[in-house]
């Protein structure tokens, strides 16, 4: 069974450990449901424990991940948050790549949403960056993200007594003038909401401190559609008198992105977003069915957490295989049989070491594996004869043939296509922008091309119900 801790919360797995705490996934007795159990010790929570006391249940916004209870024990003080399991946008950027324009202004379009929330609280997070902007496991549907981690939100009519040399904040993600002691500002959220975008918009950058300098923000906006480079560098202007002073003008300011539009990777892969958790234990409270045996915990959760060491409460088997065990295509060992891969927790269909339904190893396909063999594995029940010499003159022969044949097939080829040419498959490009009206008529080349309107509005190649395809 599961530790119960506040009298309350059922800690199952650990889900992120970080130097002041740890965040399980928890069962809430009260709510009925899992739930996200933050695990702090109490001298590294007086910041979030007053925002939970006094904002943190009325923040009830779609695209907000706030607590919405707490209890403490011993040492400790546990913060309870919805259970959002579809990985962060740091993690997009960091495994799939840069995100394609649209998709970038549908998520800072919700991080703003979210920030006028906070902000018309008069609340300040002081913490905005992709790891803490999560999304629900929705698969490709539109995304909904949120943003989440309070833990260094403070109130603009806060006293505040700032030590020495001391800033708060994400390096990289700070406006200039905060590294001058300057009081928090929504601004400084803004300016760290466009280093997000900028970072969506290129993949993990290497991000300093101060402010971009003009020839550095050119780079990171290149092939950027006018309208959203103009946001952007508002947002990150260097002076503050120069930046947005609320995210409603930033959001009226961005370009439009119809519902519904096919939202994509740079590469033009669809984007989704699925359950990054590993399956429930079967003895876990909230399991609805068994999905995989997990052994009985070996020490005990609270114990763990108040020495120090938090563990899991409940392990899930090894990924690796046994020593000797060879993995082979599809996830098998060798010798398995008849069992397909599995998409697990973190690896979506379509991800990198997995297969597909209808690919080798998946539903629908075919699987073959890999074997392994050794002199001492292979038994003989009879003598085998070697070659005779009429055979092995005829292999000879068919060799030097192919070899001839591919002499001669290589030269045409060079002939035809030049010594430049390369077989290998074409790297992925950036889809290209084109100024277009809606219901204008587009062919099939074109559906990998991302339409904007003179209004700023994104349109894509479609069908167009009457057996045409046009921009809409």
């Amino acid at each position: 069974m599961a530790d119960v801790i506040v009298g309350r919360f059922a800690l199952i797995d650990l889900i992120a450990k970080g130097g002041s705490g740890s965040v399980w996934r928890a069962w809430d007795s009260k709510t009925k449901e899992l739930c996200a159990a933050k695990v702090l010790r109490q001298r590294d929570s007086a910041d979030l424990m007053r925002f939970v006391r006094e904002k943190g249940v009325s923040f009830d916004h779609p695209h907000l991940l706030t607590p919405y209870g707490w209890g403490a024990e011993d040492e400790h003080v546990v913060i309870a948050m919805p259970l959002v399991s579809g990985g962060t946008l740091e993690a997009v950027v960091k495994k799939r790549g840069k995100l394609a324009e649209p998709a970038v202004v549908v998520i800072l379009d919700q991080l703003l949403s979210g920030l006028a929330h906070v902000h018309s609280q008069g609340w300040i997070h002081r913490d905005v960056k992709p790891a803490n902007i999560m999304f629900e496991p929705r698969g490709r549907a539109w995304p909904v993200s949120r943003l989440a981690d309070f833990g260094i939100a403070v109130h603009e009519t806060d006293v505040r007594f700032t030590h020495v040399g001391m800033v708060n904040g994400t390096p990289g993600y700070m406006a200039p003038e905060l590294f001058a002691m300057a009081e928090p500002a929504p601004s400084h959220d803004l300016y760290a909401a466009g280093v997000v975008a900028l970072v969506a918009l290129n993949g993990p950058l290497k991000l300093r401190d101060g402010a971009f300098r003009p020839d550095e923000l050119t780079q990171h906006l290149r092939g950027v559609t006018p309208k959203l480079s103009a946001v952007i560098r508002k947002l990150v202007a260097a002076q503050p008198e120069d930046r947005y002073q609320d995210a409603e003008s930033v959001r009226r300011d961005l370009p439009r992105v119809p519902q519904g539009y096919p939202l994509t990777l740079a590469d033009g892969t669809p984007l989704e977003f699925h359950d990054t958790l590993d399956p429930l234990p079967p003895n876990a409270p909230g399991a609805a069915r068994p999905e995989r045996p997990a052994p009985h915990p070996s020490a005990s959760s609270m114990e763990a957490i108040r020495a120090g060491q938090v563990q899991q409460g409940f392990s899930p088997p090894s990924a690796s295989p046994q020593t000797g065990q060879r993995l082979v295509p599809g996830g098998q060992l060798p010798g398995a049989a008849g069992h397909g891969p599995g998409y697990g927790p973190g690896s979506p269909p379509g991800a990198p070491g997995q297969r597909g339904p209808g690919g080798p190893g998946g539903p629908g396909g075919s699987h073959v594996a890999g074997t392994t063999q050794t002199a001492a594995s292979t038994t003989t029940t009879g003598a085998r004869r070697g070659p005779d010499r009429s055979t092995m003159i005829a292999v000879t022969i068919g060799a030097l043939a192919a070899v001839v044949l591919g002499v001669i097939a290589a030269v045409v080829l060079v002939m035809m296509f030049g010594p430049g040419s390369s077989a290998g498959p074409a790297s992925p490009v950036d889809p290209a922008f084109a100024h277009v009206e809606p219901g204008q008529e587009c062919v099939s080349e074109d559906l990998g091309v991302i339409g904007i309107t003179e209004d700023g509005t994104y349109l894509s190649c479609r069908a167009d119900g009457e057996g045409g395809l046009a921009f809409g």
